[in-house]
């Protein structure tokens, strides 16, 4: 009997966060990443589809910020190469 009544409490805990998930979070993830939008309001997609169709729009912004860094190093190393004496050059 107490088995069943768990298995009902899971089962119901699970229901929330699947409806949870699908009608807040998706839809959250879908105004900030454009491009997954129909993903996310598609309450047919997996949790996998809507991980996968996100991805697509953080992977140029991670991108365009390693990108960044990057110039930002050189720049560095240009200033720091600039300041050095003559003498410790090649």
């Amino acid at each position: 009997m107490a088995e069943l009544q768990q298995l009902r409490v899971q089962e119901a805990v699970d229901s929330m966060a699947k409806s949870l998930e699908r009608d807040n979070i998706w839809k959250i993830q879908g105004l900030m990443c454009p491009c997954s939008a129909s993903f996310c309001e598609d309450s047919q997609v997996t949790r996998q589809q809507v991980h996968q169709g996100t991805e697509c729009c953080h992977a140029p912004l991670a991108q365009a910020l390693v990108s960044s860094e990057l110039e930002k190093f050189q720049d560095h190393l240009w200033v720091w190469e600039a300041d050095l004496p003559s003498h410790w050059l090649p």
